[in-house]
């Protein structure tokens, strides 16, 4: 029952990781990978192409609108969009794998390994992706969550077409949050979310679907993201993904960064099982990657705090200086370093090569 790495969690931030390591490696997850969707599963288009899951896209999106109230800000997109299937995506990446995979509910930490529902784990290394629960960190500390610095949303589909990706921010409505239409073809993903965390969302929800000419939410998805990276590192384990905080605040974009810090961690830790890096190393190697990234993090967090502050003429203004095509260009540009899809591998490294 001992594994060479052990990645709790199998949606996007767990099978970056595993998609990354050569050796024995368990995958648990309380889920089969690729069900169990909670997110709007919107990214760079750049995203599927340097991963090579271009054929999990649904829809291209080159443009996006936001109303404010009852105004019109549009923006034509530097880099596109795109909306894809996530059963499709999370089966590519586990194609990629040579893990064990385990359907299990993880508990928790144990002296050196894993609780589970189904026995007992060890290796030295451990990666937490079990998304804002962070069930592992939490185990060995019990303020690595805080629930002040989450949104939450609640999601739906219907049959709706559209071009491009639409938001709404209207405070009748929602006076902290926003809503959204992603369209993937023949429908479209139907949101509402709240910076503040507030869960009685399903009543503005119906209300604003109702505004659109659409039919009520019978079936929902959705819950926490937070929006506030937390510490990659917690005693002997690397946490990574929407457990590690890794979701961009305001925008709400976790699948970029879930995928992007988990290769990074993934090839930290495949320099370990390979003896090129000790674990201490592995995971300082991790962290600064990490904390090199935080400025991208504090901004986003800090137009979040601001949004609720702000009237609707005011973020009326906003959005139009935002629309200027140099600002435009050059806040584009910043996001996408914030987790730069180029930097994405499509395919897993090869195991070094060590000579007597």
């Amino acid at each position: 029952m001992r594994y060479d790495a052990i990645v709790a969690g199998a949606s996007f931030a767990g099978l970056a990781v595993a998609a990354q390591l050569r050796g024995r490696v368990l995958l648990l997850d309380r889920k089969q990978p690729g069900t169990g969707q909670t997110s709007a599963c919107g990214t760079l288009l750049a995203v599927a192409e340097h991963l090579g899951v271009m054929d999990s896209v649904l829809q291209v999106h080159n443009h996006f609108e936001i109303w404010v109230g009852h105004r019109l800000v549009r923006y034509n997109l530097l880099y596109p969009f795109c909306t894809f299937d996530y059963t499709r995506l999370c089966e590519s990446l586990l194609e990629r794998t040579d893990a064990d995979v385990l359907t299990a509910r993880v508990k928790g930490m144990k002296e050196q390994g894993v609780e589970t529902d189904r026995g007992y784990f060890e290796s030295d290394l451990i990666v937490d992706a079990t998304g804002w629960r962070a069930t592992l960190a939490r185990s060995l500390s019990d303020d690595y969550v805080d629930r002040r610095r989450m949104c939450f949303g609640l999601e739906t589909v219907a049959p709706h077409r559209a071009e491009g990706l639409h938001f709404w921010a209207n405070r009748t409505l929602l006076p902290d949050g926003v809503t959204w239409v992603f369209p993937c073809g023949d429908f479209s993903r139907v949101g509402i979310a709240s910076y503040a965390g507030r869960t009685d969302l399903k009543a503005a929800l119906v209300k604003f679907l109702g505004s659109l000419g659409l039919s009520s939410a019978d079936s929902l998805h959705g819950g926490f993201f937070p929006w506030a990276l937390r510490q990659p590192v917690v005693e002997n384990i690397f946490v990574v993904g929407d457990a590690a905080g890794q979701c961009f605040g305001l925008s709400g974009e976790g699948i970029r960064p879930s995928l992007y810090f988990g290769q990074a961690c993934g090839r930290a830790m495949q320099k370990v099982i390979d003896g090129d890096l000790s674990l201490a190393a592995g995971q300082a190697e991790y962290s600064a990657f990490v904390k090199s990234h935080g400025i991208y993090f504090e901004a986003m967090g800090a137009l979040q705090r601001l949004f609720p502050h702000l009237s609707e003429l005011g973020l009326y203004l906003a959005g139009g200086f935002i629309g200027i095509r140099p600002v435009l260009s050059f806040l584009m540009r910043e996001y996408w370093k914030g987790s730069d899809p180029a930097l994405f591998s499509s395919s897993k490294p090869q195991r070094a090569a060590h000579h007597a």
